[in-house]
């Protein structure tokens, strides 16, 4: 009697093509390697992110209280903290530091520091720094305007 190749499992095995152990093992080491590679570069654009959005929400509400100030005709203010602006805290982990028009570096802010808005929306030129461990973020308000003011050099 002779054996059909439905029989054989000699035969059978030939046109199965499988991955062993050992590969898929190897595999997901290198997978592992890249993820835990790259999950620090992750974190730190989602800390920028943050501190980004935490600007854009001070240069809002400073906005906001320019526009109130004008409509009111009556001064506004905000109060500064070191974790942000009273009422909009910053992200973990950030800081907030100002910095005057006399200034000649950057402080934390005094207690119940102010940032006043006149009744015409005229402030006092101030600066601000966000900063979380090596990263910062520098806002100059125009005194005029209450805009960033961007350095063109």
């Amino acid at each position: 009697m002779t054996a059909t190749s439905a029989n054989n499992p000699a035969q059978r095995s030939e046109g199965i093509r499988a991955f062993t152990l050992l590969e898929i093992i190897i595999a997901l080491s290198l997978v592992a390697i890249l993820v835990s590679a790259s999950l620090p570069y992750l974190f730190d654009s989602f800390a920028a992110a943050a501190g980004d959005r935490a600007a854009d929400a001070i240069t809002a509400k400073a906005q906001e209280m320019r526009a109130k100030a004008l409509e009111s005709g009556e001064s506004a203010k905000l109060v500064l903290t070191s974790s942000g602006i009273k009422g909009m805290p910053l992200p973990a982990g950030w800081i907030l530091e100002i910095k005057g028009l006399n200034d000649s570096k950057f402080h934390a802010p005094t207690r119940k520091q102010t940032w006043e808005f006149n009744a015409a929306g005229i402030c006092e030129p101030i600066s601000l720094r966000l900063a979380n461990k090596d990263r910062e973020i520098l806002l100059s308000f125009d005194a005029l305007t209450a805009q960033p003011a961007h350095d063109d050099e």
